[in-house]
């Protein structure tokens, strides 16, 4: 399991390079197929909006092309959308070599369960947003069943979802005392998953930057150690 382990908005390259290593020098015979599914939310409609997770996104399947994945995109979805993006990609990716998923966006721990929020993720009760979450476990899940080898990338603890933003954040809420109480911006601990590596931008618990240029800070980091000639304007 890959984790950040310097402190928040912050990350250690050497574990993006033991990711990078098994993406890149993996031989034909290992992985004759690759399939990937990248997941990236800007448009948050009652939480806090993000600037680069769609320009993430579109960097990251530009560079998994490069490696020689099948990639599948998906941007702006709300949790029906996600839940049938990882439906089909079950489907479509079946009996790959290596499965990736990865996910660009806001992710929060609810007493102790990761989740992932989709653009229609609603923070007015706890009830609510655990509804309208979708749990890491079904991410999980799907790679398990479509592939023997899986990573999951998750570019997902940014900075605290339901802060106030001064009238600027479509509709963005600060948390009621119900939820506050019990959820927790970033993602925590994870379990073993036989076969399955975990990247995470944060350390557990923590929350990290959405960038100040055209993308986050650890997805940058990524996609130029990866790939540095990949233009990071250019439309994918």
């Amino acid at each position: 399991m890959l984790r950040q382990m310097t402190g928040p908005g912050r990350f250690d390259l050497r574990f993006l390079f033991a990711l990078l290593l098994i993406l890149s020098t993996a031989s034909a015979a290992m992985a004759e197929r690759r399939a990937a599914l990248v997941i990236a939310e800007n448009d948050y409609r009652l939480i806090r909006p993000l600037a680069n997770p769609v320009n993430d996104g579109e960097i990251m399947e530009t560079v998994l092309r490069k490696l020689g994945f099948e990639v599948f995109l998906e941007t702006n979805r709300d949790l029906r959308r996600m839940r049938r993006a990882l439906d089909d990609f079950r489907e479509d990716a079946k009996g790959a070599d290596v499965a990736l998923v990865f996910f660009s966006g806001h992710g929060v721990e609810i007493a102790g369960e990761n989740r992932l929020l989709p653009v229609d993720a609603d923070a007015s009760s706890l009830a609510t947003l655990e509804r309208t979450s979708l749990p890491l476990e079904e991410i999980r899940a799907t790679v398990a069943a479509t592939s023997k080898v899986g990573l999951i990338v998750l570019d997902a603890c940014r900075s605290d979802p339901f802060a106030a933003t001064g009238g600027e954040g479509r509709g963005a809420t600060a948390l009621v005392k119900e939820v506050s109480d019990k959820v927790r911006p970033g993602l925590g601990r994870i379990g073993r998953a036989e076969n399955i590596l975990f990247a995470f931008s944060a350390a557990p618990g923590e929350t990290a930057a959405d960038g100040t240029d055209q993308n986050s800070p650890f997805t940058a980091a990524l996609t130029n150690t990866s790939a540095p000639k990949v233009s990071r304007s250019a439309p994918c």
